[in-house]
Protein backbone atom coordinates (compact mmCIF):
# COMPACT_ATOMS: atom_id res chain seq x y z
CA UNK A 1 0.00 0.00 0.00
CA UNK A 2 1.51 3.35 -1.00
CA UNK A 3 0.51 6.84 -0.02
CA UNK A 4 2.10 9.99 -1.45
CA UNK A 5 2.44 13.19 0.52
CA UNK A 6 5.90 14.65 0.54
CA UNK A 7 6.96 11.09 0.77
CA UNK A 8 5.89 7.50 0.34
CA UNK A 9 5.70 4.71 2.91
CA UNK A 10 5.29 1.03 2.04
CA UNK A 11 4.31 -1.22 4.93
CA UNK A 12 4.26 -5.02 5.02
CA UNK A 13 2.45 -6.71 7.89
CA UNK A 14 3.97 -10.18 7.58
CA UNK A 15 6.73 -9.89 10.18
CA UNK A 16 7.17 -12.11 13.21
CA UNK A 17 5.13 -10.44 15.94
CA UNK A 18 7.73 -11.22 18.57
CA UNK A 19 10.53 -9.33 16.87
CA UNK A 20 11.26 -5.65 17.13
CA UNK A 21 9.84 -3.68 14.25
CA UNK A 22 11.96 -2.18 11.55
CA UNK A 23 11.92 1.52 10.82
CA UNK A 24 9.06 3.34 9.17
CA UNK A 25 10.60 5.47 6.42
CA UNK A 26 9.14 8.45 4.59
CA UNK A 27 10.92 9.03 1.27
CA UNK A 28 10.75 12.19 -0.89
CA UNK A 29 7.84 11.92 -3.34
CA UNK A 30 10.11 11.96 -6.40
CA UNK A 31 12.16 8.98 -5.16
CA UNK A 32 11.79 6.12 -7.68
CA UNK A 33 13.01 3.50 -5.21
CA UNK A 34 11.18 4.00 -1.91
CA UNK A 35 12.29 1.98 1.08
CA UNK A 36 10.16 -1.05 1.93
CA UNK A 37 9.81 -1.51 5.67
CA UNK A 38 8.48 -4.31 7.82
CA UNK A 39 6.20 -3.91 10.81
CA UNK A 40 4.99 -6.57 13.19
CA UNK A 41 1.35 -6.38 14.23
CA UNK A 42 2.43 -6.02 17.87
CA UNK A 43 5.67 -5.02 19.48
CA UNK A 44 7.57 -7.37 21.74
CA UNK A 45 7.76 -4.58 24.32
CA UNK A 46 4.44 -2.69 24.47
CA UNK A 47 6.16 0.41 25.89
CA UNK A 48 8.85 0.59 23.21
CA UNK A 49 8.40 3.27 20.54
CA UNK A 50 9.02 1.74 17.12
CA UNK A 51 11.78 3.34 15.05
CA UNK A 52 10.49 5.93 12.59
CA UNK A 53 11.59 8.56 10.12
CA UNK A 54 9.50 11.62 9.33
CA UNK A 55 10.13 15.12 7.97
CA UNK A 56 10.88 18.04 10.29
CA UNK A 57 9.94 21.72 10.04
CA UNK A 58 13.09 22.42 8.03
CA UNK A 59 12.15 19.86 5.37
CA UNK A 60 14.86 17.46 6.52
CA UNK A 61 14.48 13.77 7.28
CA UNK A 62 14.32 13.17 11.01
CA UNK A 63 15.07 9.73 12.42
CA UNK A 64 14.00 8.55 15.84
CA UNK A 65 17.55 7.25 16.21
CA UNK A 66 18.49 10.86 16.98
CA UNK A 67 16.42 10.56 20.15
CA UNK A 68 18.15 7.45 21.47
CA UNK A 69 20.06 8.39 24.61
CA UNK A 70 17.86 11.43 25.26
CA UNK A 71 14.76 11.73 27.42
CA UNK A 72 12.06 13.29 25.24
CA UNK A 73 8.47 14.46 25.24
CA UNK A 74 6.01 13.81 22.41
CA UNK A 75 2.86 15.81 21.68
CA UNK A 76 0.29 15.95 18.89
CA UNK A 77 -1.24 18.99 17.20
CA UNK A 78 -2.32 20.39 13.85
CA UNK A 79 -1.77 23.97 12.72
CA UNK A 80 -5.40 24.65 11.71
CA UNK A 81 -6.59 23.60 15.17
CA UNK A 82 -9.11 26.04 16.65
CA UNK A 83 -9.13 24.24 19.98
CA UNK A 84 -6.45 23.55 22.56
CA UNK A 85 -3.42 22.92 20.30
CA UNK A 86 -2.00 26.48 20.54
CA UNK A 87 -2.26 26.39 24.33
CA UNK A 88 -0.61 22.97 24.42
CA UNK A 89 2.43 24.22 22.50
CA UNK A 90 2.55 27.46 24.49
CA UNK A 91 2.47 25.63 27.82
CA UNK A 92 5.05 23.13 26.60
CA UNK A 93 7.32 26.05 25.73
CA UNK A 94 6.77 28.23 28.80
CA UNK A 95 6.16 25.63 31.51
CA UNK A 96 8.37 22.76 30.34
CA UNK A 97 10.96 23.50 27.64
CA UNK A 98 11.98 26.88 29.07
CA UNK A 99 12.15 25.58 32.65
CA UNK A 100 13.69 22.13 32.31
CA UNK A 101 17.35 22.34 33.27
CA UNK A 102 18.57 19.12 31.64
CA UNK A 103 20.09 20.06 28.25
CA UNK A 104 19.65 16.49 27.02
CA UNK A 105 15.84 16.64 26.95
CA UNK A 106 14.27 16.76 23.48
CA UNK A 107 10.75 17.59 22.28
CA UNK A 108 8.82 16.10 19.36
CA UNK A 109 5.49 17.46 18.12
CA UNK A 110 3.77 15.39 15.42
CA UNK A 111 1.02 16.79 13.23
CA UNK A 112 -2.20 14.79 12.99
CA UNK A 113 -3.12 16.59 9.74
CA UNK A 114 -0.12 15.92 7.47
CA UNK A 115 -2.19 16.51 4.32
CA UNK A 116 -2.27 20.21 5.24
CA UNK A 117 0.74 20.64 7.51
CA UNK A 118 3.72 20.93 5.20
CA UNK A 119 7.20 21.49 6.65
CA UNK A 120 6.84 25.17 5.73
CA UNK A 121 3.60 25.51 7.69
CA UNK A 122 5.10 23.69 10.67
CA UNK A 123 8.12 25.97 10.58
CA UNK A 124 5.89 29.05 10.62
CA UNK A 125 3.95 27.54 13.51
CA UNK A 126 7.12 26.69 15.45
CA UNK A 127 8.57 30.16 14.84
CA UNK A 128 5.54 31.76 16.50
CA UNK A 129 6.58 30.10 19.75
CA UNK A 130 10.31 30.72 19.22
CA UNK A 131 11.23 27.09 19.88
CA UNK A 132 14.80 25.79 19.76
CA UNK A 133 14.79 23.92 16.43
CA UNK A 134 17.75 21.80 17.50
CA UNK A 135 15.91 20.39 20.50
CA UNK A 136 12.27 20.63 19.38
CA UNK A 137 11.14 18.99 16.15
CA UNK A 138 7.76 19.51 14.51
CA UNK A 139 7.20 16.47 12.29
CA UNK A 140 5.01 15.60 9.31
CA UNK A 141 4.90 12.79 6.78
CA UNK A 142 2.57 10.08 5.53
CA UNK A 143 -0.82 10.09 7.30
CA UNK A 144 -1.12 6.31 7.63
CA UNK A 145 2.39 6.10 9.01
CA UNK A 146 1.78 8.91 11.49
CA UNK A 147 -1.53 7.45 12.69
CA UNK A 148 0.11 4.06 13.19
CA UNK A 149 2.94 5.61 15.22
CA UNK A 150 0.46 7.51 17.40
CA UNK A 151 -2.01 4.66 17.90
CA UNK A 152 0.34 1.68 18.14
CA UNK A 153 3.49 3.35 19.40
CA UNK A 154 2.26 6.01 21.81
CA UNK A 155 -1.06 4.18 22.34
CA UNK A 156 -3.24 7.27 22.24
CA UNK A 157 -6.24 7.91 19.96
CA UNK A 158 -6.36 9.88 16.74
CA UNK A 159 -9.06 9.88 14.07
CA UNK A 160 -10.68 12.22 11.56
CA UNK A 161 -14.02 13.79 12.42
CA UNK A 162 -16.94 13.10 10.10
CA UNK A 163 -20.32 14.57 9.22
CA UNK A 164 -21.57 17.59 11.14
CA UNK A 165 -18.85 17.12 13.76
CA UNK A 166 -16.20 17.95 11.16
CA UNK A 167 -16.00 21.73 11.55
CA UNK A 168 -13.25 24.15 10.47
CA UNK A 169 -10.48 23.89 13.02
CA UNK A 170 -11.86 20.63 14.42
CA UNK A 171 -11.16 18.23 11.56
CA UNK A 172 -9.15 15.76 13.65
CA UNK A 173 -9.78 14.31 17.11
CA UNK A 174 -6.49 13.54 18.81
CA UNK A 175 -4.79 13.06 22.13
CA UNK A 176 -3.87 16.11 24.19
CA UNK A 177 -1.40 14.06 26.22
CA UNK A 178 2.27 14.80 26.66
CA UNK A 179 4.14 11.49 26.38
CA UNK A 180 7.42 11.18 28.29
CA UNK A 181 9.80 8.74 26.61
CA UNK A 182 13.08 7.60 28.14
CA UNK A 183 16.55 7.42 26.55
CA UNK A 184 15.88 3.73 25.79
CA UNK A 185 12.82 4.72 23.67
CA UNK A 186 10.37 3.24 26.19
CA UNK A 187 7.34 5.27 27.31
CA UNK A 188 7.74 6.41 30.93
CA UNK A 189 4.69 8.58 31.56
CA UNK A 190 1.58 10.20 30.12
CA UNK A 191 0.43 13.68 31.22
CA UNK A 192 -2.70 15.68 30.40
CA UNK A 193 -1.56 18.97 28.86
CA UNK A 194 -4.78 20.69 30.05
CA UNK A 195 -4.01 20.02 33.71
CA UNK A 196 -1.52 22.55 35.05
CA UNK A 197 -0.69 20.18 37.92
CA UNK A 198 0.22 17.39 35.50
CA UNK A 199 2.36 19.72 33.39
CA UNK A 200 4.12 20.71 36.61
CA UNK A 201 4.63 17.03 37.48
CA UNK A 202 6.17 16.40 34.05
CA UNK A 203 8.57 19.29 34.55
CA UNK A 204 9.59 17.97 37.96
CA UNK A 205 10.14 14.49 36.55
CA UNK A 206 12.32 15.87 33.73
CA UNK A 207 14.29 17.91 36.27
CA UNK A 208 14.88 14.79 38.35
CA UNK A 209 12.95 16.15 41.34
CA UNK A 210 10.37 13.34 41.51
CA UNK A 211 9.68 9.91 40.03
CA UNK A 212 6.81 9.44 37.58
CA UNK A 213 3.58 9.72 39.62
CA UNK A 214 1.55 6.51 39.70
CA UNK A 215 -1.41 8.15 37.96
CA UNK A 216 0.85 9.09 35.04
CA UNK A 217 2.31 5.65 34.40
CA UNK A 218 1.73 4.53 30.79
CA UNK A 219 -0.87 2.08 29.53
CA UNK A 220 0.14 -0.83 27.30
CA UNK A 221 -2.97 -1.44 25.18
CA UNK A 222 -3.70 0.06 21.77
CA UNK A 223 -6.70 2.45 21.99
CA UNK A 224 -9.79 2.04 19.87
CA UNK A 225 -10.52 4.88 17.46
CA UNK A 226 -13.30 6.15 19.69
CA UNK A 227 -11.63 5.36 23.04
CA UNK A 228 -10.36 7.75 25.69
CA UNK A 229 -12.58 10.63 24.61
CA UNK A 230 -11.54 12.65 27.64
CA UNK A 231 -8.02 12.71 26.22
CA UNK A 232 -8.97 13.94 22.75
CA UNK A 233 -9.09 17.24 20.95
CA UNK A 234 -12.73 17.18 19.82
CA UNK A 235 -13.88 20.67 20.61
CA UNK A 236 -16.40 21.06 17.79
CA UNK A 237 -19.66 22.75 18.79
CA UNK A 238 -21.35 19.36 18.57
CA UNK A 239 -18.81 17.66 20.84
CA UNK A 240 -17.97 19.71 23.89
CA UNK A 241 -15.60 17.10 25.29
CA UNK A 242 -12.54 19.08 26.24
CA UNK A 243 -12.83 20.65 29.66
CA UNK A 244 -12.76 24.43 29.88
CA UNK A 245 -9.14 25.47 30.59
CA UNK A 246 -10.29 28.00 33.17
CA UNK A 247 -11.43 25.14 35.38
CA UNK A 248 -8.19 23.18 35.29
CA UNK A 249 -6.25 24.68 38.18
CA UNK A 250 -9.33 25.10 40.35
CA UNK A 251 -9.65 21.33 40.65
CA UNK A 252 -6.37 21.25 42.52
CA UNK A 253 -7.31 24.00 44.97
CA UNK A 254 -9.54 23.80 48.04
CA UNK A 255 -13.01 25.18 47.38
CA UNK A 256 -12.37 28.32 49.40
CA UNK A 257 -9.26 29.13 47.35
CA UNK A 258 -10.89 28.30 44.02
CA UNK A 259 -13.60 30.88 44.77
CA UNK A 260 -11.13 33.70 45.44
CA UNK A 261 -10.67 34.88 41.81
CA UNK A 262 -14.42 35.47 41.55
CA UNK A 263 -14.39 37.18 44.95
CA UNK A 264 -11.55 39.41 43.80
CA UNK A 265 -13.45 40.41 40.65
CA UNK A 266 -16.52 41.23 42.73
CA UNK A 267 -14.45 43.40 45.08
CA UNK A 268 -12.93 45.25 42.12
CA UNK A 269 -16.39 45.74 40.68
CA UNK A 270 -17.69 47.05 44.01
CA UNK A 271 -14.74 49.45 44.29
CA UNK A 272 -15.55 50.75 40.80
CA UNK A 273 -19.18 51.44 41.74
CA UNK A 274 -18.19 53.15 45.01
CA UNK A 275 -15.63 55.35 43.26
CA UNK A 276 -18.14 56.45 40.64
CA UNK A 277 -20.78 57.19 43.28
CA UNK A 278 -18.19 59.12 45.27
CA UNK A 279 -17.32 61.16 42.20
CA UNK A 280 -21.00 61.94 41.56
CA UNK A 281 -21.48 62.89 45.24
CA UNK A 282 -18.66 65.44 45.24
CA UNK A 283 -19.92 66.94 41.98
CA UNK A 284 -23.25 67.42 43.75
CA UNK A 285 -21.33 68.95 46.69
CA UNK A 286 -22.41 66.23 49.09
CA UNK A 287 -19.11 66.12 50.97
CA UNK A 288 -20.18 63.73 53.75
CA UNK A 289 -21.59 61.20 51.30
CA UNK A 290 -18.47 61.56 49.18
CA UNK A 291 -16.24 60.93 52.21
CA UNK A 292 -18.10 57.77 53.22
CA UNK A 293 -18.14 56.35 49.71
CA UNK A 294 -14.41 56.94 49.17
CA UNK A 295 -13.53 55.37 52.53
CA UNK A 296 -15.71 52.37 51.63
CA UNK A 297 -13.93 52.12 48.26
CA UNK A 298 -10.56 52.22 50.05
CA UNK A 299 -11.65 49.47 52.48
CA UNK A 300 -12.88 47.39 49.53
CA UNK A 301 -9.55 47.77 47.74
CA UNK A 302 -7.70 46.71 50.91
CA UNK A 303 -9.95 43.63 51.15
CA UNK A 304 -9.19 42.87 47.50
CA UNK A 305 -5.45 43.08 48.15
CA UNK A 306 -5.76 40.64 51.05
CA UNK A 307 -7.78 38.16 48.99
CA UNK A 308 -5.43 38.53 46.02
CA UNK A 309 -2.33 37.74 48.08
CA UNK A 310 -4.11 34.85 49.82
CA UNK A 311 -5.12 33.33 46.48
CA UNK A 312 -1.62 33.43 45.04
CA UNK A 313 -0.15 32.00 48.22
CA UNK A 314 -2.69 29.15 48.08
CA UNK A 315 -2.08 28.62 44.36
CA UNK A 316 1.64 28.20 44.91
CA UNK A 317 1.15 26.07 48.02
CA UNK A 318 -1.32 23.62 46.50
CA UNK A 319 -0.25 23.52 42.84
CA UNK A 320 3.31 24.81 42.76
CA UNK A 321 2.38 27.45 40.18
CA UNK A 322 2.50 31.22 40.59
CA UNK A 323 -0.41 32.23 38.42
CA UNK A 324 -2.84 31.26 35.70
CA UNK A 325 -1.86 31.52 32.05
CA UNK A 326 -4.05 33.40 29.57
CA UNK A 327 -5.58 30.99 27.04
CA UNK A 328 -6.10 33.41 24.14
CA UNK A 329 -3.83 33.95 21.15
CA UNK A 330 -3.10 36.63 18.57
CA UNK A 331 -4.62 40.07 19.08
CA UNK A 332 -6.49 38.97 22.19
CA UNK A 333 -3.22 37.93 23.81
CA UNK A 334 -1.60 41.27 22.92
CA UNK A 335 -4.57 43.16 24.36
CA UNK A 336 -4.54 41.04 27.52
CA UNK A 337 -0.89 41.74 28.28
CA UNK A 338 -1.25 45.44 27.46
CA UNK A 339 -4.08 45.66 30.00
CA UNK A 340 -2.29 43.45 32.53
CA UNK A 341 1.01 45.34 32.46
CA UNK A 342 -0.64 48.76 32.78
CA UNK A 343 -2.90 47.41 35.53
CA UNK A 344 -0.01 46.02 37.57
CA UNK A 345 2.16 49.13 37.24
CA UNK A 346 -0.64 51.52 38.19
CA UNK A 347 -1.92 49.22 40.97
CA UNK A 348 1.38 49.68 42.78
CA UNK A 349 0.74 53.43 42.92
CA UNK A 350 -2.87 53.29 44.12
CA UNK A 351 -2.28 52.57 47.86
CA UNK A 352 0.23 55.43 48.15
CA UNK A 353 -1.88 57.91 46.19
CA UNK A 354 -5.09 56.94 48.00
CA UNK A 355 -3.49 57.27 51.45
CA UNK A 356 -2.04 60.69 50.63
CA UNK A 357 -5.37 61.88 49.19
CA UNK A 358 -7.34 60.67 52.23
CA UNK A 359 -4.75 62.07 54.66
CA UNK A 360 -4.97 65.55 53.11
CA UNK A 361 -8.76 65.43 53.32
CA UNK A 362 -8.63 64.56 57.02
CA UNK A 363 -6.14 67.39 57.56
CA UNK A 364 -8.53 69.66 55.64
CA UNK A 365 -5.80 70.62 53.20
CA UNK A 366 -8.43 71.08 50.55
CA UNK A 367 -6.34 72.65 47.80
CA UNK A 368 -3.67 69.94 48.07
CA UNK A 369 -6.39 67.29 48.40
CA UNK A 370 -8.09 68.36 45.17
CA UNK A 371 -4.79 68.46 43.26
CA UNK A 372 -3.79 64.92 44.15
CA UNK A 373 -7.36 63.62 43.87
CA UNK A 374 -7.32 64.58 40.18
CA UNK A 375 -4.42 62.14 39.79
CA UNK A 376 -5.57 59.45 42.22
CA UNK A 377 -9.16 59.07 41.01
CA UNK A 378 -8.56 58.12 37.33
CA UNK A 379 -5.70 55.76 38.24
CA UNK A 380 -7.70 54.08 41.02
CA UNK A 381 -10.75 53.78 38.76
CA UNK A 382 -8.67 52.34 35.89
CA UNK A 383 -7.11 49.72 38.17
CA UNK A 384 -10.52 48.68 39.52
CA UNK A 385 -12.13 48.42 36.07
CA UNK A 386 -9.20 46.56 34.48
CA UNK A 387 -9.15 44.17 37.43
CA UNK A 388 -12.60 42.97 36.38
CA UNK A 389 -11.60 42.85 32.70
CA UNK A 390 -8.50 40.77 33.50
CA UNK A 391 -10.59 38.33 35.51
CA UNK A 392 -13.01 37.92 32.61
CA UNK A 393 -10.25 37.34 30.07
CA UNK A 394 -8.23 35.04 32.32
CA UNK A 395 -10.98 32.82 33.68
CA UNK A 396 -13.64 32.95 30.99
CA UNK A 397 -11.65 33.05 27.76
CA UNK A 398 -12.56 31.70 25.26
CA UNK A 399 -15.37 29.62 26.71
CA UNK A 400 -16.93 32.18 29.06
Amino acid sequence: MTMALWGTAIIADDADVTTAQGPIVVQPADDDDPTIVTLGEEQGDPLLIEPFELIDQNGETFSSEELVGHPWVASFIFTKCAGYCPMLVRDMKLEVADRVKDPEVRYVTITVDPDYDTPEKLKQYADVYAVDAEKWKFLTGDKETIYRIIQHGFKVPVFEMEGEDRRPGFEVAHSLSLIHVGPDMRVIGKYDSRESGEVLSLRRVLNGQIETPEENLPITSVPDAEAEVDDQQTESPALQIVEAPAQVEEKQLPDWAARLPTTNAMLNGLATVLLMLGFIAIKMRKERVHKRLILMAFATSIAFLGCYLTYHFALHHYTGTHGKSFEGTGGARTAYFAILISHVLLAMAVPVLALITIYRAFREQWAAHRRIARVTFPIWLYVSVTGVIIYGMLYHWPNG
